[in-house]
């Protein structure tokens, strides 16, 4: 009798892992009710570029700014990008000028907010296992690009396995350069103000305008 009931208490074992076991395809639907959730989204990050063939890199740090629907700021020494939803600010302190577009959702780069809902194609996402990041449990995706245009063959991504959001992307371009972003002092849904979603000219910099409204 006891040989039995150690045999089911195995087998209930093997049937509970099996019923909570996650896959590709669990990850990112959870992922994505977590973003349905989310209203804002704010983090500091660390980017490391790798030039494949330099055999050099770069790294910087930045933070991020996200407010729902359309209104985002990146901001790094290098760049600063801003959108309020209709017009796009790109500006750069090394040339000093701004460049101005209006916003194209399909013009726009891939965000650490929502990488997981506009890089993957569903039928490739891979789930490799659990790591700890910055002590944290993360879930590891390795996903393949739904759009050959995005110019990434491949990509990994770490989800927090509490908050379901994005902690951590590493991508590889078709020039086998490779693109590392570790988001840092996430914050979701945080009052962020409207003026974090516009941009200020500073003087005496150029501005150039491509915006239709401006050829008219």
């Amino acid at each position: 009798m006891k040989r039995w009931m150690f045999v089911a208490f195995v087998l209930g074992l093997f049937a509970t892992h099996a019923a909570t076991a996650l896959d590709g395809q669990d990850v990112l639907r959870r992922v994505r009710r977590a973003y349905d959730r989310v209203n804002s989204f704010q983090a500091e990050f660390d980017q490391t570029f790798i030039w494949k063939l330099a055999g050099s890199e770069q790294q910087m740090t930045g933070r991020f700014l996200m407010a729902k629907p359309n209104r985002f700021r990146v901001q790094t020494d290098v760049q600063t990008v801003v959108t309020d939803g209709r017009t796009v600010w790109s500006y750069s302190p090394a040339t000093r000028q701004v460049i101005l577009n209006d916003y194209d959702p399909a013009t726009m780069p891939l965000r650490p907010d929502n990488f997981l809902l506009q890089f993957p194609d569903e039928n490739h996402v891979t789930y490799v296992g659990e790591q700890r990041l910055d002590g944290r449990k993360a879930h590891v995706l390795d996903v393949l690009p739904r759009d050959e245009t995005l110019g990434i063959t491949s990509a990994r991504v770490w989800v927090d396995a509490d908050s379901w959001m994005a902690r951590k992307v590493t991508y590889v371009s078709v020039n086998e350069d490779t693109t590392v972003y570790v988001l840092r002092d996430v914050q979701l849904n945080a009052a962020i103000p409207d003026t974090a979603f516009s941009f200020r000219t500073p003087a005496g910099v150029d501005v150039v305008d491509f915006r239709a409204s401006a050829s008219r």
